[in-house]
């Protein structure tokens, strides 16, 4: 495989991060996924901005102009002769005890497989979050007990397993971001929680109004109790887009469901467009 890695596209093996860079030692780092759309990346300049806000809130070193751009995906797609669309990961490592050294490089990998059509099925976490997570905004490399729970949920039979924290409220998935209709409202947690500002999320919360969806932040979570209550259920990922639940815990769902499909079909405009800037 060939990845681009200080604006040259180079064998994977080539760039030397050293052992003292913190993302070995302490797990220190970022990342962002997301995907090309017939080659192109409308989502880029909002996954960079991420990722600049992450690093000078956490204290890692960034220079900007390490960071890849749209140019920069289209030659790496071509050097590995790449048909058709494409995971993209660009990894920010931790740099080194003295405040440097750190290096940005973005790989290409297949996309997921899709969904069920019949919709996800999606249990709940073995372990809760806590409320107060200084992380839980950032997309870091210290990703493994997210990563463990969803192993584990895979083992059980579950596409996705979600959070909550200790007051049983629900906050998000492993990977995933979540969202319950009733009737014309669309409800998600807010920020306040240990929520990831997810991009896909971003968007569809701008989208949402534009197909007569209302949004409404529940600050303190979702309850057990408004999921249960919910006519759709889906979850939005960068990588996966809006994926419909067509199973939580033991409630089923009919998925996709209307306000789903309409919310894609508003999706796939914002993509035929070119989308836009952050």
């Amino acid at each position: 495989m060939l990845i681009w890695v200080r604006g040259e596209v180079v064998p994977e093996e080539m760039p030397v991060v050293p052992a003292s860079d913190r993302a070995f030692e302490h797990g220190l780092g970022l990342f962002e996924t997301l995907r090309t759309y017939r080659g192109a990346a409308p989502l880029l300049p909002r996954h960079l901005a991420r990722m600049i806000r992450s690093a000078e809130e956490l204290g890692l070193p960034l220079c900007r102009t390490a960071l890849p751009d749209a140019d920069s995906i289209r030659r790496l797609l071509e050097a590995n002769a790449v048909a058709g669309d494409a995971m993209i990961r660009i990894t920010l490592s931790g740099g080194t005890a003295g405040g440097d050294g750190a290096l940005v490089w973005m790989r290409p990998a297949p996309l997921p497989p899709a969904p069920p059509a019949t919709g996800a099925v999606v249990d709940f976490a073995q372990w809760t979050l806590a409320r107060n997570d200084p992380l839980a905004r950032h997309k870091t490399l210290n990703y493994w007990g997210r990563r463990l729970a969803y192993d584990r949920g895979r083992i059980q039979g579950a596409d996705e397993v979600l959070f909550a924290t200790p007051d049983g409220r629900v906050w998000e998935g492993s990977r995933t971001n979540l969202f319950l209709i009733h009737g014309d409202t669309l409800l998600y947690p807010g920020l306040g929680g240990p929520v990831l500002p997810g991009i896909m999320r971003a968007l569809v919360l701008e989208l949402a109004p534009e197909i007569g969806l209302a949004p409404v932040e529940e600050a303190q979570g979702i309850a057990k109790s408004e999921m249960a209550a919910a006519e759709e259920v889906f979850l939005t990922n960068s990588v996966r887009g809006v994926v419909s639940v067509g199973r939580l815990g033991d409630r089923s769902f009919t998925a996709p469901g209307p306000w789903t499909c309409r919310l894609r079909d508003r999706l796939d405009d914002w993509v035929e467009q070119g989308g836009n800037g952050p």
